[in-house]
């Protein structure tokens, strides 16, 4: 299922609903629900839906198979029945078009960003530590500059090396710790694309003090997911997918998620050793081989006006243009 948390307008304003893709089209999932539960014969059919398919990311991930199931019926149902409004009058089928597209968890719980391909460490460090080859390492960073596709990338006015970072990631589905590498799975709801936007110069001067990056991380909009999150039952070959880094529309890298030192299992066993993982919590794979501005054919540093679409197969694209700190368009945010 590709699941995207939309917004979409109303005359109360804007309010988020959570869409499943079908036919190139997007099915509001908790008003269909209740549609097909009322089919059903159900007394109290949009109660149930608010329960086995609600409207919310993190909920329907933590609800487990029950929401992925019920997610399921709803669209076979849609899909031989569509074309009906809600039990309230309401649409249940936008155009992609109609809506805004948003990260797939607007607000993570928070973010565990690993570094899993050998071979971006090997391009953009040179000399590899003895130390990464005898565990996955990551750096940990909260929720609350996550953006999604669309919406500008907000370049400091303290970085003159202003960097995309290009990454696969997933969204934790089920509370756990010392989670075993052969359980992992058990714990993913799906995957998306991920952007972790860099300063570089500022993360250079902060790494001397061997703290982690501080603002060479935090700043407005500095982390892109999207478009959507693909759950794992339709992509089991997560591990071995095309990406494709364009700037204003000319490639300048293309990798594959496979090649990864350290899997999905032992990145996931090793952040949850000793730790609460909880629903809603994402893990970025890591930079691919060449997705950075230097490490790619791009060869320089984004600068604003820079349009950078990041494609990853089966999942999708995030679309995000560059603007100056001091815009009128930034102070929007």
């Amino acid at each position: 299922m590709r699941l995207y948390t939309v917004e979409i307008q109303t005359p109360v304003g804007g309010i988020k609903r959570l869409a499943a893709e079908q036919g190139e089209k997007l099915i509001d999932l908790n008003a269909a629900g209740g549609v097909y539960y009322a089919s059903k014969g159900d007394t109290n059919p949009q109660q149930i839906s608010d329960a086995n398919l609600p409207n919310d990311m993190i909920t329907f991930f933590a609800n487990g198979k029950r929401s992925l199931d019920a997610g399921y019926a709803v669209l076979q149902y849609m899909k031989d029945h569509g074309g009906q409004s809600g039990l309230a009058g309401q649409k249940l089928i936008y155009g992609f078009d109609e809506v805004r597209i948003l990260a797939p968890v607007t607000k993570p719980n928070i973010i565990f960003d690993g570094m899993v391909y050998e071979a971006h460490v090997k391009h953009h460090y040179g000399q590899i530590p003895d130390a990464y080859y005898k565990r996955p390492v990551w750096n940990t960073q909260g929720g609350s500059t996550v953006v999604g596709t669309g919406v500008p990338l907000i370049k400091p006015a303290y970085t003159k090396q202003f960097d995309f970072e290009f990454e696969t990631g997933f969204y934790i589905c089920r509370r756990g710790h010392d989670i075993r590498p052969e359980e992992a799975l058990d714990y993913v709801a799906g995957f998306t694309v991920f952007n972790d936007v860099s300063a570089r110069d500022a993360q250079a001067d902060e790494s001397v003090m061997a703290l982690g990056p501080a603002k060479g991380k935090f700043f407005r909009n500095s982390l892109v997911m999207g478009p959507c999150v693909v759950t794992k039952d339709e992509l089991p070959d997560y591990d071995d997918l095309e990406m494709t880094a364009k700037v204003n529309g000319e490639t300048v890298c293309v990798n594959r998620t496979s090649g990864m030192l350290f899997s999905l299992g032992e990145l996931v066993a090793k952040i949850s050793e000793d730790a609460y993982l909880n629903p809603g919590d994402f893990i970025g794979f890591g930079t691919s081989p060449e997705g950075t501005s230097v490490c790619s054919s791009l060869g320089r540093w984004l600068e604003v006006g820079d349009e950078i679409e990041l494609s990853v197969e089966k999942i999708g694209k995030i679309c995000n243009k560059v603007i100056a700190a001091d815009s009128e368009e930034a102070a929007k945010f």
